[in-house]
């Protein structure tokens, strides 16, 4: 079965420092996807590390979040679903929190079915920003 491509010009412009593309209207009541990593330089202190873990478990439940990330004191990395417009106010309340999260390329993918979405948040405190092996 052939799929015909669909490119969404908007999503792939880079956002840092920018406003996030705002929800297309048809896709309200869909799911959208969030992928991102944003490096630290310096890394965060063990006391830092600590509390961006608790941070970022904070931000994603206050806006229903669910996914997989991985905070490590060089960074943070996440695919993460929820609806449209909680995805974006969980990235604003990471700019908010952390000015680093300005730069940081957020790719939102909207039109997600609710059935491909992840069902529950697990952001774990890591060594490594990527697992490697």
């Amino acid at each position: 079965m052939d799929h015909e491509e669909i490119v969404v010009t908007e999503n792939a412009r880079a956002v840092c420092g920018k406003e996030l593309p705002p929800v297309n209207s048809e896709h309200t009541a869909d799911g959208s996807i969030l992928l991102f990593y944003q490096y630290l330089e310096p890394i965060w202190s063990k006391a830092e590390h600590k509390a961006a873990l608790k941070k970022v478990i904070e931000i994603g439940t206050k806006y229903n979040i669910t996914g997989r990330g991985r905070v490590a004191r060089e960074g943070l990395n996440c695919t993460l679903t929820g609806k449209p417009h909680h995805l974006r106010s969980f990235c604003y309340g990471l700019r908010q929190w952390n000015d680093i999260f300005n730069e940081t390329d957020f790719k939102i993918t909207d039109g997600v079915a609710k059935d491909k979405m992840f069902k529950a948040l697990s952001i774990r405190k890591t060594n490594e920003l990527v697992a490697y092996g």
